[in-house]
């Protein structure tokens, strides 16, 4: 199967509402749990390929002062694939997603308030994946523990055709609003955030047309062996 640049760049704008947890009921203690969920917007070419998705994360780690945190974050990404990109690779069904575990300090403006603004950038790994799935019947036991008995049924699957992925460096910086919850040390919270994942697909799109554009010079009539080897050093470079 031949490989479209499905996910040439990672250029994502992610939405989190939900609790922010603290270790202590009061500001000052030493560490912070949190967690969200909400949206997730693709940005920049990947808007051409991928449906607006959802994300979850947690966050925690040390509060070196009230001002400031040294978190470790993990984000958790997925999007569909539109139509046009589940076209390219004619299948039905397929979806992307990235999950980052970085670094993350937190810079607090008004710790003490009931309203807290602060601003949050991170840097680590990254990694992308690509699944592209089609319906497929498959045979399962299904039990009736009433009457006492087991048979064979068919249910609908999705069966995995082709799967990608590849692991890189990232960044994400953002920012958001903590709103305390009473004197329970709960907060919610509201944040925006950007994500970049490193990728060289510019470079890489690069050297790929120029090495076709030798094979096709090199290319000698009745052979079809270069032509062979450039698909296959295309879905090579492409799911990486």
């Amino acid at each position: 199967m031949q490989v479209p640049a499905v996910l040439p760049k990672i250029l994502v704008i992610s939405m989190c509402f939900l609790f922010v947890i603290r270790v202590s009921a009061q500001d000052d203690g030493r560490f912070n749990l949190g967690g969200g969920a909400g949206f997730s917007v693709p940005t920049s070419d990947t808007g051409a390929s991928l449906n607006t998705g959802w994300n979850v994360g947690v966050r925690g780690g040390l509060n070196v002062t009230p001002h400031f945190l040294a978190d470790l974050d993990f984000t958790y990404n997925q999007w569909d694939l539109t139509r046009s990109a589940l076209a390219r690779f004619a299948e039905p069904n397929g979806h992307a997603d990235v999950w980052s575990l970085t670094f993350t300090p937190v810079v607090r403006f008004a710790p003490h308030s009931p309203v807290d603004a602060y601003i949050l950038g991170g840097y680590g790994l990254y990694h992308r994946g690509l699944t592209i799935t089609r319906p497929a019947n498959a045979t399962a036991i299904f039990c009736d523990f009433f009457f006492g008995f087991c048979f064979p049924t068919v249910v609908t699957v999705d069966q995995v055709v082709a799967s990608f992925s590849t692991y890189k460096g990232g960044f994400n910086a953002g920012g958001g609003l903590e709103f305390r919850l009473g004197s329970t040390g709960l907060k919610a919270f509201g944040e925006a955030r950007y994500h970049e994942m490193f990728t060289d697909y510019v470079a890489r799109r690069d050297r790929l047309r120029r090495h076709r554009g030798r094979q096709n010079q090199q290319r000698q009539p009745g052979s079809d062996r270069t032509g062979t080897l450039s698909v296959a050093r295309q879905v090579g470079d492409r799911s990486k």
